[in-house]
């Protein structure tokens, strides 16, 4: 015999379900996440960038101007 549901349980379940689905936009940044930790060049890029910063090869710049005044050096 088939069980008997009510809407107040079906609407918990399905309140239930959509708190643990993961968003088309999680579920893109997790994929775009995975193929840079992935990708060995990106990953060696991130690491000499990380050294640059580290030694001080790198300028802050904090707007467009600074970065025009950058460019013209």
């Amino acid at each position: 015999m088939a069980e008997s549901v009510s809407l107040d349980k079906l609407y918990r379940e399905l309140r239930d379900i959509k708190r643990h689905m993961v968003s088309k936009e999680e579920l893109a940044s997790l994929l775009e996440t995975w193929e840079i930790l992935h990708d060995p060049e990106t990953m060696r890029q991130i690491r000499e960038s990380e050294k640059d910063i580290v030694s001080g090869k790198t300028k802050r710049v904090r707007g467009v101007n600074d970065l025009l005044a950058e460019l013209e050096k």
